[in-house]
């Protein structure tokens, strides 16, 4: 399979140069805007950043992706002798396949989503096997397939994996940590140690532990379950075995990182929480420990947990695998060669996306947003006792400048009308560099708040169209200055905008983003609103409802809304489709 002999070179080597061409034309020339920068590097040169985490240290850490594609070359290898015996059956039609790749990855260039043109490069792997050599070899290299996923940064699973994991390990840290005697409380993925006025202490005077990203389990659950795929394909024989062995990389990554947190407590409690912690960005040696054991930890109970599997299988005959190539087949097949035409398609489809990267013009971003950072200092709302809100400026908070890109602009301001009624209003709009906005809901969660509902609510504006904001109810437990737990309710409403558009979905931003880019050209620079006002019923005897709360803040943006977004000025045209 490895030889230079001219047999060798069209039945392997010809084909693998021509998928290597098309490849590296598309992964180091092809530009490919990554949709939370302005930059137009190649997707490789992305990849490898992530990996390295070059350009973004204390990101989430991918450098085990770095040791996938040698896993993958390895599972190649190992199945040599079955390969070079498999005949030779490309498919014609595999060419499609192929082109919805390159497609796939255009779109994903335009609309700046790496993960479509991750998922871009496995469609045209498996297009090229079947392509150039067939389904059943497509068959014997399926794991190794399968197995290149793990290559891929996954960012946009943190909101929908990583941040539940990050509740699940926090509220479990929480009970044992209160099962074993210790004192503690929960604020959404923070963790207190509680007050305890024999020994003097107030709340977190022991440790104060904020279940971030790092200590969710995604971090470990992605290397896991790449460990836990090749363990099970290399040790256990069956396939029951192998699922179970797989799927148990989660609860793993679990106990594991619930065990850290323990042992972070403990350092806290003997040392202090500065030293025991470290900064955010450069925690300590004690903090990477931790984190280096349980993950250890973890493969120790998933290798355990595979042979005690393997035990019990050995109690039932295994049939083993099959391979039965047809009577003379055999040194049929090495002799085999793929049709030159094959190899010189995927070199002109090179070529073509070549020609295609040199003459695309990249999205064209404007300068100017939808709005104005600038706040007014009153607003009057009428039909309420006061009503004349004032603003002062709020403070951005140190998690905030350090979560989101640092060209973020922020303007906020906490308004009081001196009667009992507070409203928090703010504006995070996208920088020109780097231009990702979070989901509200990710933040509020893990500021302790729940939310116990949400819906659409319309306001209707001056100019008589009518503005629609995404209304969440939250709650969240609160500690008095007596060390009463209190539980407040309030009403967290916001939307986006950009230059003509405002959407209270992610999704349809998301949706225009995407579309503008790969149809129009065009580039959006998001901005963030919120408006929030706590339902004060529980509060005071006079406090607003939660109807009167909710007036009060539709109100509130109605009056609001005309002085800083540009769309709804007055004089200002219709909003854009």
């Amino acid at each position: 399979m490895l030889k230079f002999n001219g047999r060798d070179w069209q039945r392997w080597w010809n084909p693998l140069l021509s998928i290597a061409v098309l490849l590296a034309v598309l992964l180091l020339f092809f530009p490919f805007d990554t949709g939370y920068t302005a930059l137009r590097d190649p997707l490789g040169k992305a990849l490898w950043a992530t990996w390295t985490a070059s350009e973004t240290p204390g990101d989430q850490d991918y450098s085990y992706c770095l040791l996938v594609p040698l896993i993958v070359v390895f599972l190649i290898i190992e199945r040599k002798a079955i390969l070079v015996r498999i005949p030779i059956n490309g498919s014609t039609v595999a060419l499609a396949w192929i082109i919805l790749g390159l497609v796939m990855f255009w779109i994903g260039s335009r609309a700046g989503k790496q993960y479509i043109g991750c998922g871009a490069i496995q469609v045209l792997l498996a297009g090229f096997i079947f392509w150039f050599w067939g389904g059943a070899m497509f068959r014997q290299l399926r794991f190794a397939w399968v197995f290149l996923v793990f290559a891929w940064p996954l960012p946009f699973l943190d909101a929908s994996i990583a941040f539940p994991l990050r509740l699940i390990v926090s509220n479990l840290a929480f009970r044992t940590l209160n099962l074993i005697g210790i004192p503690c409380l929960l604020n959404g993925t923070a963790l207190y140690s509680a007050a305890n006025p024999a020994h003097g202490w107030q709340i977190g005077d022991r440790f104060q532990i904020d279940i971030s990203d790092p200590c969710s389990g995604l971090h470990s659950l992605l290397p896991l379950l790449m460990f836990s795929a090749a363990y099970s394909y290399f040790f256990l024989p069956r396939r029951w075995q192998q699922w179970t062995v797989f799927l148990s990389a989660i609860p793993c990554a679990i106990i594991a990182n619930v065990i850290r947190i323990l042992l972070l407590v403990f350092g806290c409690m003997k040392w202090g929480t500065p030293s025991a912690m470290g900064p955010a960005d450069h925690p300590s040696l004690f903090h990477e420990g931790c984190g280096f054991a349980t993950f250890m930890l973890a493969l120790v109970l998933e290798s355990s947990f595979g042979y005690f599997l393997v035990k019990i299988g050995q109690r039932y005959p295994l049939e083993k695998e099959k391979i039965e190539p047809k009577a003379g087949s055999s040194s049929r097949a090495e002799s085999e060669a793929v049709p030159r035409w094959r190899s010189k398609t995927v070199y002109a489809l090179a070529i073509l996306m070549l020609v295609v990267s040199w003459y695309q013009t990249p999205h064209v971003l404007s300068e100017e947003a939808g709005i104005l950072t600038a706040l007014p200092n009153q607003v009057n709302v009428s039909d309420l006792d006061g009503g004349s809100f004032f603003g002062l400026d709020a403070p951005v908070t140190d998690v905030e400048r350090n979560v989101l890109p640092k060209d973020t602009i922020f303007s906020r301001k906490s308004y009081d009308d001196f009667h009992g009624h507070t409203i928090f209003f703010s504006i995070v709009l996208s920088g020109l560099q780097q231009y990702t906005i979070h989901p509200p809901q990710v933040c509020l969660l893990a500021q302790g708040w729940t939310i116990t509902s949400e819906e659409n609510v319309p306001v209707q504006l001056a100019n008589g169209r009518t503005l629609v904001v995404r209304n969440l109810s939250i709650q969240r437990q609160a500690v008095s200055s007596t060390q009463q737990p209190t539980l407040i309710h309030a009403y967290y409403m916001y939307w986006y905008v950009t230059d003509g558009i405002s959407t209270p979905s992610r999704a349809t931003r998301n949706w225009l983003s995407s579309w503008d880019r790969v149809v129009h050209n065009r580039d959006h620079r998001w901005a963030y609103v919120i408006a929030m006002s706590p339902i004060t019923e529980s509060l005071r005897p006079d406090g607003l409802n939660a109807e009167q709360t909710k007036k009060m803040l539709q109100d509130f943006i109605r009056e609001i809304v005309p002085t800083f977004q540009k769309s709804e000025m007055p004089g200002a045209t219709s909003e854009k489709p």
